[in-house]
């Protein structure tokens, strides 16, 4: 059996969805990576000098090798520290003579570039990492909510196998005293105390019954089915071939649940509002972000360096190498330095105003959202709270309806043994217990899914079972990773 087979497909799908959205946070943060290029140039430059007197040649030789190292500021600015060395030799050809050249140059310059207006500061340069957090946060949350659904699921098609079950003994039990109604009258006819007509009521009520039994064996195996299709049981599994028989059977545990307690603790854990509100924070940042759009273009630069050189004739002064221009460049005999502002004036702007109207109107869509899923979740949790006490009010009444049903078919059966009654009278209240018998297991089913549908409406189910995610932590009471949860 392999990792993936333990668990639920769902959740195995959505668990990529958190690594996925913390890769895309790390390539937002890569922005402000610095960066550290280098590069080498070598070129060479023949030319005739006059088409007279032997034309002498010209050829100039030039090695150029630069550095640079760039660090991108949360600011909007950055600064570039560039080292550079260039080397030349220059000769000129005269018959039967020629004269040589060399120079030795290096430099470095420090440069800083600041935004003043658009692009200034930290918020409107670090706006797509915090979306991305939030995207992190949502999809961690998303995570949650599969989980608890995926829970919600096992739990529900688990007590629904149990009614399915318990339906079947129902349904079993109802044609055992249809067979011994059938038996009883044909002895009756056997002695002459009964006319055949009755068994032939009692043998098309024995019929009935069968049908119904192998229904609700069909019933059962599909239930068996879903609870293995959630559990994520592996195709050539010997389970898909072996009954499931619950441990448990639904208890009646009496909870009067707190509506206003109830609708507080959704609003406060629901993974679907924690979704809505991280949406809104980035509808936020986005709008803020764009309104700083809207300004004029202002940066300043500015820049400090220094030139050391070495050259000449090589015959007069040399010789000369890069050794001595880095002498010179230590004592900073000449240095420069220079600063100055850039405007830019967009005219109309109308992308800039575009986009903050855009984002303007998705701010204004997102509040609405998380208004619109407030109310939804608020009359969700109502609804079940309201399921819950009606269906244990259900229990309460069912169980006293099959009481009351067994002492009707009692009391209806004695009259048919005294004359008093009929095979159809006794095959009505049968059916009449039966029915009863399914109200009682599904009322008790419901009662136990709707304490479950509770939990998930409110996002608790995970700590009522005493269940945790595994992973970090992450944004609001997600703090779900992309870390898988099994439920088997």
């Amino acid at each position: 059996m392999t990792c993936d087979s333990l668990f639920n497909l769902d959740i195995a799908v959505r668990r990529y969805d958190p690594l996925k959205s913390e890769a895309q946070v790390t390539v937002q943060e890569s922005v402000f990576d610095p960066l550290l290029t280098g590069s080498g140039l070598s070129s060479e430059d023949q030319r005739l000098l006059t088409f007279f007197a032997g034309a002498p040649l010209s050829t100039d030789k030039t090695h150029q090798y630069t550095a640079a190292f760039v660090d991108p500021l949360t600011t909007g600015g950055s600064y570039r520290f560039d080292v550079t060395a260039t080397d030349n030799v220059s000769i000129t050809d005269f018959s039967p003579s020629s004269e040589r050249s060399e120079s030795y140059e290096t430099t470095w310059k420090l440069t800083y570039t600041q935004p003043l207006l658009r692009n200034l500061g930290r918020q409107a340069n670090r706006w797509q990492i915090l979306v991305a957090r939030n995207t992190l946060g949502i999809s961690e949350s998303q995570f949650r909510q599969t989980v608890l659904n995926t829970l919600s699921d096992a739990e529900k098609a688990y007590w629904d196998l149990n009614f399915a079950i318990m339906d079947l003994k129902t349904k079993q039990g109802s044609l055992q005293l249809a067979q011994d109604f059938l038996d009883q009258n044909r002895i009756k006819v056997r002695v002459g105390t009964l006319a055949p007509i009755e068994i032939t009521q009692a043998e098309a009520g024995v019929a009935d019954r069968e049908e119904a039994v192998i229904v609700a064996e069909n019933a059962v195996r599909t239930a068996e089915d879903n609870l293995r299709r959630i559990m994520n049981v592996p195709r050539d599994s010997p389970d898909w071939g072996r009954p499931i028989h619950p441990a448990d059977q639904p208890p009646l545990k009496e909870v009067a649940p707190d509506m206003a307690a109830a609708v507080d603790t959704a609003e406060a854990n629901r993974p679907d509002l924690e979704q809505a509100r991280l949406n809104l924070k980035s509808r936020e940042t986005e709008l803020s972000f764009r309104r700083n759009q809207r300004r004029w273009g202002l940066d300043f630069q500015g820049t400090y360096g220094a030139l050391g050189a070495n050259g000449g004739d090589p015959s007069i002064g040399g010789p000369f190498s890069y050794g001595r221009a880095v002498d010179d460049l230590r004592e900073r005999n000449q240095t420069n330095w220079a600063l100055g502002l850039n405007l830019s004036i967009p005219l109309g702007n109308r992308q800039a105003v575009a986009n903050f109207t855009n984002a303007e109107q998705g701010l204004s869509q997102a509040r609405y959202d998380l208004m619109r899923m407030e109310q939804l979740a608020r009359v969700e949790v109502r609804n079940t709270v309201r399921d819950v006490e009606t269906n244990l009010k259900r229990v309460k009444a069912a169980k006293v309806n099959t009481r009351l049903q067994q002492e009707k078919l009692d009391a209806e059966q004695k009259k048919f043994e005294n004359g008093m009654s009929t095979s159809f009278q006794v095959l009505s209240f049968q059916t009449d217990l039966a029915s009863a018998e399914t109200r009682e297991n599904q009322a008790m089913v419901d009662y136990n899914k709707s304490l479950v549908e509770l939990e998930r409406v409110k996002g608790t189910l995970l700590e009522s079972r005493q269940m945790v995610l595994p992973g970090g932590t992450g944004a609001g009471p997600a703090g779900a990773t992309a870390a898988s949860a099994s439920l088997r």
